[in-house]
């Protein structure tokens, strides 16, 4: 067990002091220190150069085109580098490469110094000041960034053992179908059309695994079924980033900034939709996977629409004389 947060103090506590695991180093909050300090200051550097290009031309003078263009592609080439460096840092964070082999604590660390000194790089050539120390921030982190792919071993380590399954079995479960399962759940995530074709490329590294080498004799399409479950619900315990609760965050800071406080019956519908409304990858709702069966009602929405009274009318405002 583990728990994936910022690097805010209360809430690292909370995990170590209180609950007694480990904290984990969210990963949307690593990168989002970097891209608060290059995003907006090489887009306008990249502007401004291009701005100084198009005057550039229109004066036909070659030495000063020659110069803009030096510069312009100066600023293209490390806004690409910085770009591609966010992007590996993400491929790297995975507790599976190449396929199906087990990634490790020591290799994901050393490629995310890799390209943290490549940004590092980006900083340093285009003059870039770092007034709030975000870079060193985000490298702080990188041990405790990492630290969820060790922890995630663990668990699927004392999954493994627990299981009653024959050896040859469970040897197929661990080097087939639990990276080739995760691969499929991180393609139906990931929107970004590069990085899906990255994920394709490793889950066809799976697929291509011979499978005749762990399993003797066929499995039958109950058992099979049972152990996709069983892979589906230990990937889905890789939690790298904490954005499945940023909008819960969003909602309790907008209530918290109203100064208005939960009564009970706020209480009650939070609870109903979170348990009854919201729906996982799999399109069940957390009543549907805590029971473990198809849960029949009508949609919550609709019930809404059926139920609602009319609205007050408004209040009569005085005359003004």
């Amino acid at each position: 067990m583990y728990f994936v947060s910022d690097r805010a103090k209360a809430l690292v506590s909370l995990a170590t002091s209180v609950h007694k695991v480990s904290s984990v180093a969210d990963c949307f909050h690593f990168k989002y220190c970097i891209n608060k300090l290059l995003c907006l200051s090489l887009a306008s550097k990249l502007r401004c150069s291009d701005s100084n290009m198009k005057e550039a031309l229109e004066t036909r003078n070659n030495e000063l085109i020659n110069d803009c263009s030096d510069k312009y592609a100066h600023i293209q080439f490390h806004t690409d580098l910085y770009v591609e460096s966010m992007s590996n840092i993400s491929q790297v964070l995975h507790p599976f490469r190449k396929g199906n082999q087990n990634n490790t604590i020591e290799f994901a660390e050393k490629n995310i110094h890799k390209e943290l000194s490549n940004i590092k790089q980006v900083i340093d050539n285009c003059e870039i000041t770092d007034k709030y120390k975000l870079f060193t921030k985000a490298e702080k982190q990188v041990s405790d960034l990492v630290s969820v792919i060790g922890l995630w071993h663990q668990i699927k380590e004392e999954t493994l053992s627990a299981m009653t399954v024959p050896q040859l079995t469970k040897k197929w479960f661990e080097n087939y179908l639990l990276p080739s399962t995760y691969w499929e759940l991180a393609i139906q995530k990931t929107k970004h059309k590069p990085s899906r074709v990255r994920l394709k490329k490793e889950l066809k590294k799976c697929y291509e695994i011979d499978q005749n080498q762990y399993l003797a004799t066929e499995i039958s399409n109950i058992e099979s079924k049972r152990l996709k479950n069983d892979a589906i619900n230990l990937c889905r315990k890789f939690q790298r980033a904490s954005s499945q609760v940023e909008g819960r965050n969003g909602y309790l800071s907008l209530i918290n900034h109203n100064q208005r406080g939960f009564d009970d019956n706020r209480l009650k519908v939070l609870t109903i939709v979170h348990n009854f409304d919201t729906r996982g990858i799999d399109g069940k709702t957390p009543a549907e996977r805590l029971f473990r069966e198809k849960i029949k009602f009508d949609p919550l929405f609709n019930y809404i629409l059926e139920n609602f009274g009319d609205l007050p009318r408004p209040r009569k405002r005085k005359p003004i004389d």
